[in-house]
């Protein structure tokens, strides 16, 4: 019985890689820091090796016999110094192994929503795992621009009906060190106020055009400007083996737009991209129906 399974102490959790005996056989006190070593980020032999003081030889051969027993999995591989390398990653955040099958019972997270597919990769077993980014109230990046994405209120609600979290929920732009930012991300507001995304943004397949803020999409070939956002997924550029859930609009009040598309057009949402089936970003557009000043309808633009 090989798989994922949720290890559950308390109100703490971890994702465990459930292997069979062989993985337990495989390890040992070097390979245990190897394992360690790979789990905050995939790195190569050479990395593990320098980083544990220990040859690189020595560190191919604990790496075969881990990725053989299942406790690491490959990730990727990479031109260097006119060499292919191999990246690995820990298969879990720790290791299980079952002894008894027939025990196995329904665990609930006390919540009862199914959340739609796109987020899974920021749901495992009714807990949030990735943190939201904002940008920070105070003046700062090159615009020397304010945050003020209040609406991260109504997507912390919606991300509420399938999820708990671990505190803190969220970080500043301003705050956010090495470490987070090789987790899951749901990065909220657009570069102008939040210097994250201004980091990440060529990088979207739906992205912001700096000098006039408004969105181009390299799927679609098409510029969008009024009451424009956009909700998209790509792999975190600082750890590949993690997601960015982008929701950002031009201003505050258009992010606001992309959180109402999340809330109100679910079923469009689900979807592709309709000019590229292979990506999940969508450009939304808003509309403030009854004159009231708040956006209240949202159109899926593609």
């Amino acid at each position: 019985m090989e798989g994922k399974a949720l290890l559950v102490s308390g109100s703490s959790a971890l994702d465990a890689a459930i292997v069979e005996a062989k993985g337990f056989e495989a390890l040992s006190g070097d390979r245990l820091k190897i394992l360690r070593a790979l789990a905050s980020e995939p790195k190569y032999p050479a990395q593990v090796a320098r980083e544990l003081k220990m040859q690189v030889q020595t560190a191919y051969y604990h790496i075969r016999i881990l990725q053989n027993a299942g406790l690491i999995r490959f990730v990727e591989t990479e031109e260097r110094g006119g060499a292919t390398a191999k990246k690995f990653s820990s298969a879990g955040d720790a290791v299980a192994v079952v002894i008894n099958a027939s025990a196995v019972r329904p665990y609930s997270p006390g919540r009862l929503a199914k959340p739609p597919h796109y987020l899974e990769p920021f749901i495992s077993a009714g807990h949030l795992n990735g943190k939201i980014v904002l940008g920070s109230p105070d003046p700062h990046g090159k615009h020397r621009a304010r945050g003020s994405e209040l609406c991260v209120a109504e997507l912390a609600m919606m991300l509420g009906n399938y999820a708990n979290f671990e505190y803190p929920l969220y970080y500043l732009d301003t705050e956010l060190r090495e470490r987070e930012r090789k987790g899951n991300i749901i990065a909220v507001g657009g570069p102008k106020v939040n210097s994250f995304m201004a980091e990440i943004n060529r990088a979207l397949p739906i992205r912001f055009d700096e000098s006039a803020f408004t969105l181009k999409s390299s799927l679609s070939g098409k510029s969008y400007e009024e009451n424009a956002a956009v909700v998209e997924i790509v792999e975190n550029p600082f750890n590949r083996t993690k997601k960015i859930l982008v929701v950002a609009g031009t201003n505050h009040l258009t992010t606001r737009v992309a959180i109402l598309a999340l809330l109100r057009e679910r079923e469009k949402m689900e979807r592709k991209n309709s000019f590229d089936a292979k990506e999940w970003a969508h450009a939304v557009q808003g509309f403030d129906e009854d004159g009231d000043g708040i956006m209240d309808a949202v159109e899926v633009l593609e």
